[in-house]
């Protein structure tokens, strides 16, 4: 039963604590998960918005560098002629002027006429005397009037691109072509740079690099077959996919150039929402915190509720004994006082017979019978036995029926030696001692003193009949600040066994021989007890002696 109440309440204390705890961590879970949540929401629009700017602003820019150059280079065929640029040193002076308005992004200049032929040039290589005729690019040149390749490495074997505008018509028709810097233009995008990954750069049409990337690829290297989405589309896209690192990749991406480049911004999704991992990071180290602390203190409040629990349990069982207890005492109290009544009349009548019997044989003519003397002692007998049976039955009826208290103050020193003084000389006689060790200045109490009184001298009693040849009875009286007033009378005796102590205050138990005791003397007392507001309790070990404790209140 003990284990099954230990186990009752930790199973308590286990489902406060899941409650608690539930109720506490939900709400707290359910709040930062709506945080995240919109904080994300808000850090993804921003990185959105972020990468779409750039591509639209680096096309912007890139596409106005083209066409500045471009018409750079018309205004240089509408103000001179073809043979104004066949001469070298007016070529010079343009290709000089061209080098020092854009930065020195040209790296030759060259005229070609309508067959291909290259007829003046300014750069580091002899291209004077070749002919075009075959190239795509002459082809679309004279097609279009103006063109831009892409990045292709020629028979230099060096990275570049190269624009031409085309002058006049038919046989008359000439090109005025130049090759751009493949690095200055590459600068256009390698320039930007987002947290530790960002990086723009540019691709084909035909998935060809044409400016270098920050993760090492270079230009004119061709990206491996799936990289990137080369479909025609219009606008800005933005969408993510997964790198070959295996990590998240944020990309936005726009055409330009008629569709044949490609501009790519892109960013790690790590490196993009570090910020946001970060935050998320520290409020996941507040949470197990804030987790582990609410788990503490539901832990040492559950402790503590249902360790009250635990004693107010303690005590209702304690009072539901004293209850029953009370309850089988008025059920016996009852019964005793109807048998004691119904009996009591019958040994009245029993016992004045007998006395009138023990008259009759004192008369003269009687005392000279055979066998009187016999005769007296049958009936003195009788008187004897009818006397204590009516004993017995005053005590029952003393022990069912409701006594009218007399309440007032009393000096309970006083009280208690008077009763002891009235038992005093016969325990000498018996070679008893009385020990008495009386609280000084003891306050005086409200109670009845006749019941007091009862009690006092049916313990001092009992403690006469554990001892009977020898011993000593200790009486003491004990205040101890606001508790109530203690009287402890304890005898040396043989004590009361264990299995005895639950039982002495039943009625009619004892432990005395048949016709010593009715078993009545304790349960009288404990009924007093309770009349006047104290208790009564005790403590035994066998061979050491008994030690009853009566507790009074200050005030009844």
């Amino acid at each position: 039963m003990a284990d099954e109440g230990k186990n009752s309440y930790l199973g308590l204390r286990r489902y406060i604590v899941i409650i608690l705890c539930a109720a506490a961590a939900i709400p707290l879970g359910l709040i930062g998960g709506t945080i995240y949540y919109q904080y994300r929401n808000s850090i993804s629009e921003r990185v959105t918005t972020q990468l779409t700017s750039i591509v639209r602003e680096h096309k912007e820019a890139i596409e106005k560098f083209l066409q500045e150059v471009t018409s750079a280079m018309r205004v240089v065929t509408q103000l001179k002629t073809l043979n104004d640029l066949r001469n070298r040193d007016v070529l010079q002076k343009v290709f000089d002027s061209l080098q020092r308005e854009y930065d020195h992004a040209f790296e030759d200049l060259g005229v070609i006429d309508a067959q291909g032929n290259h007829l003046a040039y300014i750069g580091p290589y002899d291209l004077l005397g070749k002919n075009y005729r075959g190239a795509a690019w002459f082809k679309e040149t004279m097609e279009k009037e103006v063109f831009i390749s892409d990045v292709f490495l020629g028979f230099r074997q060096v990275p570049h691109f190269i624009a031409a505008v085309k002058k006049g018509k038919g046989r008359e028709a000439w090109i005025l072509r130049a090759t751009i810097n493949a690095a200055r233009f590459s600068s256009l995008v390698e320039n930007v740079r987002l947290g530790r990954t960002g990086e723009a750069f540019i691709v084909s049409s035909e998935g060809f690099y044409q400016t270098q990337s920050r993760i090492g690829n270079r230009i004119m290297e061709r990206a491996p077959p799936g990289s990137f989405d080369l479909t025609d589309f219009a606008g800005v896209k933005f969408w993510e996919v997964m790198g070959k690192n295996g990590r998240k990749v944020l990309r936005a991406k726009t055409w330009m150039k008629n569709g044949h480049w490609l501009l790519i911004v892109q960013q790690d999704d790590d490196d993009a929402f570090s910020e946001l991992y970060a935050t998320r990071n520290r409020a996941i180290a507040v949470f197990i915190f804030g987790a582990l602390v609410i788990g503490m203190v539901t832990f040492l409040t559950t402790r503590l509720l249902v360790r009250k629990i635990e004693r107010i349990d303690r005590e209702k069982n304690i009072l539901d004994e004293q209850l029953i207890q009370s309850s089988k005492l008025a059920s016996i109290g009852e019964l005793s006082a109807g048998i004691a009544h119904e009996i009591n009349n019958p040994l009245a009548i029993i016992g004045e017979e007998a006395g009138w019997m023990q008259d009759l044989l004192r008369r003269p003519g009687l005392k000279e019978l055979e066998g009187i003397g016999e005769f007296r002692d049958s009936l003195r007998e009788i008187c004897q036995q009818a006397g204590r049976c009516r004993e017995i039955t005053h005590k029952l009826l003393s022990f069912a029926r409701k006594m009218e208290s007399v309440v007032k103050d009393v000096e309970l020193n006083r009280l208690i030696e008077e009763v002891v003084s009235m038992r005093e000389r016969e325990a000498s006689l018996n070679n008893i001692k009385f020990v008495k060790n009386y609280q000084k200045d003891l306050p005086l109490i409200y109670s009845d003193p006749s019941l007091l009184r009862q009690v006092f001298l049916n313990l001092i009693n009992n403690a006469i009949d554990a001892l009977q040849k020898g011993g000593e009875i200790k009486i003491e009286t004990v205040l101890d600040g606001e508790n109530p007033v203690e009287v402890k009378i304890g005898d040396t005796g043989v004590g009361i066994p264990r299995e005895n102590l639950k039982k002495i205050f039943d009625p009619f138990f004892t432990t005395k021989a048949p016709g010593k005791g009715t078993g009545l003397g304790l349960s009288i007392c404990h009924g007093i007890m309770e009349k006047l507001g104290g208790r009564i309790s005790v403590t035994s070990q066998v061979g050491e002696g008994t030690v009853f404790t009566v507790y009074l209140p200050r005030e009844h």
